[in-house]
């Protein structure tokens, strides 16, 4: 049981020092360029699944009329 708990503890000290001491954390500008590239990426997706949703709905809308 001593070697589990001496085992868990290493393995928290580790993760401190990986996640506050060696991580490089980016700047607020960084933070707020790569926000507005994903939201500009994830917008930009949006509209060209809309373009292609709507006008393969339409063409098979078209393509139903034709065959009544």
């Amino acid at each position: 049981m001593i070697s589990f708990l001496g085992r868990l503890r290493a393995f928290w000290n580790e993760t401190i020092t990986e996640v506050f001491v060696k991580a490089s954390w980016p700047t607020a500008k960084e933070l707020v360029d790569s926000t507005l590239v994903v939201i500009a990426a994830v917008a930009l997706l949006g509209a060209v699944v809309f373009f292609c949703d709507f006008s393969l709905s339409n063409l098979v809308q078209f393509a139903t009329k034709l065959v009544r």
